[in-house]
This record gives structure tokens, C-alpha cells and sequence, in this order.
């Protein structure tokens, strides 16, 4: 009896251990076993209804295409940011606008080609390329447009393929997909799968799977972990493969349509350096003193009378415009560029620019005017222009050029020393579109600058110089000087804070103050001017000089960066002796310049 019992107990423990094991051994099964979970696609690209994901060289996007009528639109922020920031939309007007080199094409929201501006308005439009379907929607105030037009734009993408089940667009740029042996830094490497397989979202048999690979399928590899590589397929997934699957001496780029050429932009530069001085013309009386303000200044080739001035919201302007000023210089070999502002301050610089119409009436205007003058050229000078309006303002900017470049007038533009806050004048866009790219090298410190300081200390010019080098090629830089100084007076009120303020002098003006007063000015080596202070009935008066000495330091950054010559403001202001130095930094590069444009005509 107690054997049949002991045998009984020796069973049961026996059963529990086989038991316990077996549960053991299920659920390491379990741990080891590869799941065949497949991963919602919909969540793993991010999209619902009729979204499209887009992936760009490999990256999921957060912006999503939409689809509508069987036609594809991305969204206007998108197609700036990532594509071709040189698509602007008016607002105003609803319609999106895109400038070739010599001709700006309008696309009117509803519109179903482009058109240009002469049939623009018309009622029964005649477009120039109708593309079949709606360029431009808008939906909840969001701007799409059609990637069938966009990718009539765009010049460096290498393929741009639509895959369903989820909805998605592949995008990849050329240089993404470049197949001629890359280079042994490039970050593109292509392997083959070696055996069918399964991608998962992450490393580890227990991820979800996204699909599967094919053996002899091309992918490109990234992050590398061990036992599980990271690759990206053709058709846009990003997982995780068995590292042993992977061939990395294997494998082919991916299929790309060939790069097109994008559109050439010519410019009107001269063959020799520039010489650009500014006349002030407020009234007609400064036009009849022409010849007395020219008196003894030499070397000069341009000349940039401030004529027209916006009068206006709508676009109107005035002209001081004479034919006779502009008959007497060209007998001078003189080249004149009208100048035109934006000073008045009733008008809303932004009212103008901010509408296609206006813009146009200006442009037309101003393009009439100054070949009714015998302009050589049209210089733009629209300063304090607000970071709301800086797409309307490189908008103009742009359509002025066309209409300069067709009629062979020179566009040139005049620009404050870079800093961040004026970093939507775009230079960048100005180096492609303008003839030529003027730097206002002064105003370092100016009448309302709350601390007395240089005009334009050497280090500024500097700066100012190479910042704008950084984004516009030097054949195309012209850098201003100034012919003025201002007169520092410091005062200390009751409350024992020093106030500032100061006035414009001329350099022979400046000179004569010195010596009547018996003040002698000393060199100072960091901004390279003579600087002068003197006490004078309770007042502290400081001076830092503009003379030959200091201009020369200035032309010799301007001959040492092989700029395109030099600008100064203004005309009457100068000694004429200071005409020597200048020329003589401009005359040893008279040769003909030789533009390449490979390293800045890129529209992103």
C-alpha cells in the first residue's frame, strides 16, 4: 500500500515537472518565435482618407500630399521649403506665379495652364500650356499646388513615382541617387537582399513586419546594429533586416529620370569695373548743377540720379527725369541709372508689392519712363522693407529683372550690410536675377544711433563684404563708400545722461571744422580713419574721418574680393582727390569678366 502511494506521488511530481516544462518551453517558443504581425501601414505612414505620405530621399514627411480628381497638390509651404522656393503666391489676388529668365508666368486659382501677364485678364484666357487640370486649390486658406506643374519646375529630381495601399509619393533627388561608383564618403550604399525575407519596423523578430523583401532586391543601408541593418526600399518603407540577409557588396541605385537643365539667366554685366557715384536730384534745380557736381571728379562710368520716388499705393511715382542730363552724360561716355525709392512715408511699400497688379503698373511705368529717358539702367533702392513683405519684395525684384533684361536695361540693387534681421531681402535670389548686387557699406552708426560711432569702420566694410560673398558672386558685387562723416555731439542733462546726436559732413567740410578749431585727428588702426574730439561750449564733439587715406583702406578689400567696382554716396561731398585713389584700384582689373555660374544659379 505505501508503495502503490509513493509511486503515485513520484507521478504527480513527475507530471508537474513535465507540466512546468512544457509551459516552460512555450513560452521560450514564444520569446524566440518571429512574429508574424503585420504593422498598419496607414499608421506607419501617417495617413487617413485621401492623404498621400511623402518620402523624400528616404524621409517620411510630416506635410501630406492630397489627392483630388485623380490629381495630386502639395501644399504651397512644402513645394518653398523642400522644392523650389521661387513659386509665390499672391494672396490678394489668388494667383501663383512662377519667373523664368525672360518671361513671368501667371496661374490664376481655377486656372488650368499659364498665361502671361498680356492675357492675364481677358475673358476668355489663351494660355501658353494648358496642363488639363486645376494648377492651384485652397482649402481652409492652405495654397496647393498640382505636382504635375510643380514638377514642371523642378530641375534636380530624380524620380517621382505614386505607389497605393497606403497612398504615398517617393520622392528622390539625383544627387540622392547618383549609380556612377559613389564615392567612398557618400551616404548612399546599396546591397542586395540574399534571401527572401521580411522587413520589420525595428531590430528583433518581434517587430512588426512592413513587407516583404524579394531576394536580389536593391536597397540602401543605414544604421548598422549587429544582427539587424537598417535599409529603405524603392518604394519608401524604412525597417529593419537580419543583417545576414544583407549584401553590401552588392546591389544596384535605384532607377532615376535624368536631371533637366535648369533655365539660363543672363545678366548685363559691363567689361570693366564699375565706377558708380550717386547724384542726389530732389528737384530740378540739383539736375541744372549737373556739370558743376561732375567738376573735377574722374574715373567715374555711372551715374545714379535719385529721380523717381513712389508716390503712392497703388504704384504711381515721380520723375525728375530730364533727357537732356542723361544726352550730356552719355557725350561723357557716362552710363546713367536712374535711381527709385521708397521714402515717402505715405506710401505702404507693402500695399504695392503685396499685389500683382501693382507691382505690374509700377514695373511698366518704370521700364516706359526710363526708356523714354535713354536710361542705361534702373537702380532699386527700397529700404525698411518689413520680414512680412519679403516674399513680395524678392517678387518684384524678380519681374523687374525680366522686364530690365528685355529691354537690355541693368538692374541693379542697393542693400544694407547683411544682418539677420534683413535676411529676407534674399540676396541669394538678388545674385541670380539682378546685374548687380551694391552693398551700402556705411551708416555703421547713424543720426539716430544712441551711442556716437564710424560711419563705416574698416572691420564693418569687412563684414559686410564677405556676408554678401557668402551668397552672390563677386562679379556681380558692388561695394558703396561713403564721401560723408557725421559730427558726434555729446551733452549730459540734469539727470546725468548723456545725449547724443549728430550731423552729415562732407569731407572738405570736416577737414576745415579741424583747423579752424586747431584740433589735430589721430589714426585710429581699427576702424582705419583719423579720429578727431574736441571740447566745445560744455559739449563733447567726436569725429571719424573719411578722407583718401581711409577710402583707400576700403578700395583695397574691394580689389583684394575682385568685387565689381565701387558706388559712393553722394556726388559734392567728396575731395576730388580722393577720384585717384579710387581709380587707381579699379583700373588694373579691365578686362573682360568671365561669369561662372555653377556655383550660385541654384534655385534652392
Amino acid at each position: 500500500m505505501h508503495k502503490k502511494k509513493g509511486l503515485g506521488i513520484v507521478w504527480a511530481v513527475f507530471l508537474v515537472v513535465v507540466i512546468v516544462a512544457g509551459v516552460a518551453g512555450i513560452q521560450m517558443v514564444k520569446k524566440y518565435m518571429p512574429s508574424k504581425e503585420q504593422q498598419d501601414l496607414n499608421e506607419y505612414f501617417g495617413v487617413s482618407g485621401d492623404e498621400l505620405a511623402i518620402i523624400l530621399d528616404g524621409e517620411l514627411l510630416e506635410d501630406k500630399a492630397m489627392q483630388v480628381d485623380g490629381s495630386i497638390y502639395f501644399s504651397l509651404n512644402l513645394v518653398k521649403d523642400v522644392f523650389n522656393n521661387r513659386f509665390y503666391y499672391d494672396y490678394n489676388e489668388d494667383i501663383l506665379i512662377y519667373t523664368m529668365p525672360t518671361e513671368v508666368r501667371y496661374m490664376k486659382l481655377g486656372d488650368t495652364g499659364y498665361c502671361l501677364y498680356k492675357n492675364l485678364n481677358k475673358k476668355k484666357k489663351v494660355y501658353e500650356e494648358n496642363y488639363g487640370v486645376q494648377v492651384v486649390l485652397k482649402e481652409n486658406d492652405q495654397v496647393y499646388i498640382n505636382a504635375q506643374v510643380m514638377m514642371e519646375y523642378l530641375y534636380d529630381i530624380g524620380s517621382f513615382q505614386v505607389y497605393g495601399n497606403p497612398g504615398r509619393v517617393v520622392i528622390s533627388h539625383i544627387e540622392f541617387l547618383r549609380s556612377d561608383s559613389p564615392e567612398e564618403d557618400s551616404e548612399e550604399k546599396y546591397a542586395a537582399i540574399t534571401k527572401h525575407t521580411v522587413l520589420r519596423r525595428l531590430g528583433g523578430v518581434k517587430s512588426p513586419i512592413l513587407r516583404d523583401l524579394e531576394q536580389g532586391e536593391s536597397v540602401i543601408i543605414g544604421d548598422n546594429y549587429d544582427k539587424w541593418t537598417q535599409v529603405t526600399t524603392e518604394d519608401g518603407f524604412t525597417g529593419y533586416v537580419k543583417s545576414k540577409y544583407v549584401d553590401s557588396e552588392a546591389g544596384e541605385a535605384f532607377a532615376c529620370a535624368e536631371t533637366r537643365e535648369q533655365p539660363e539667366f543672363t545678366n548685363q554685366l559691363r567689361d570693366k569695373k564699375i565706377n558708380l557715384a550717386w547724384h542726389q536730384s530732389t528737384n530740378l534745380d540739383a539736375n541744372a548743377k549737373l556739370e558743376e557736381v561732375i567738376s573735377g571728379c574722374t574715373g567715374i562710368n555711372v551715374i545714379s540720379p535719385t529721380w523717381f520716388a513712389l508716390s503712392d499705393n497703388e504704384g504711381n511715382f515721380t520723375s525728375l527725369g530730364e533727357n537732356w542730363y542723361v544726352d550730356t552724360l552719355h557725350a561723357k561716355g557716362i552710363e546713367v541709372w536712374g535711381l527709385i525709392s521708397n521714402f515717402e512715408k505715405t506710401v505702404d511699400t507693402g500695399e504695392i508689392l503685396s499685389h500683382s497688379s501693382k507691382r505690374n503698373y509700377l514695373i511698366r511705368n518704370l521700364i516706359k519712363q526710363s526708356k523714354d529717358l535713354g536710361l542705361d539702367g534702373i537702380n532699386l533702392d527700397f529700404e525698411q522693407i518689413s520680414s512680412d513683405y519679403g516674399d513680395d519684395y524678392i517678387q518684384f525684384v524678380r519681374e523687374l529683372s525680366v522686364a530690365c533684361r528685355n529691354d537690355q536695361l541693368v538692374l541693379s540693387i542697393d542693400n544694407y550690410v547683411p544682418t539677420g534681421y534683413t535676411a529676407h531681402y534674399n540676396r541669394k535670389e538678388q545674385g541670380i536675377f539682378a546685374d548687380y548686387v551694391i552693398i551700402m557699406g556705411y551708416d555703421e552708426h547713424y543720426s539716430g544711433s544712441e551711442t556716437a560711432g564710424s560711419v563705416a569702420s574698416i572691420g564693418f566694410v569687412k563684414d559686410g563684404i564677405e556676408m554678401t560673398l557668402a551668397e552672390v558672386p563677386a562679379e556681380k558685387v558692388i561695394n558703396a563708400i561713403p564721401f560723408y562723416t557725421r559730427i558726434w555731439k555729446e551733452t549730459v542733462n540734469e539727470d546725468g545722461v548723456v545725449e547724443v546726436s549728430s550731423e552729415a559732413a562732407g569731407m572738405e567740410r570736416v577737414e576745415k571744422l579741424l583747423s579752424d578749431l586747431n584740433v589735430e585727428a589721430g589714426w585710429n588702426e581699427e576702424c582705419a580713419q583719423f579720429y578727431a574730439e574736441y571740447e566745445l561750449e560744455g559739449a563733447t564733439y567726436k569725429i571719424w574721418m573719411e578722407n583718401e587715406i581711409s577710402i583707400e583702406e576700403k578700395m583695397k578689400l574691394i580689389q583684394e574680393n575682385h568685387l565689381a567696382g565701387v558706388a559712393e554716396w553722394k556726388l559734392g561731398l567728396q575731395k576730388n582727390t580722393v577720384w585717384d585713389v579710387i581709380n587707381k584700384y579699379l583700373t588694373e582689373y579691365s578686362t573682360p569678366i568671365v561669369i561662372d555660374t555653377s556655383h550660385w544659379d541654384v534655385i534652392n
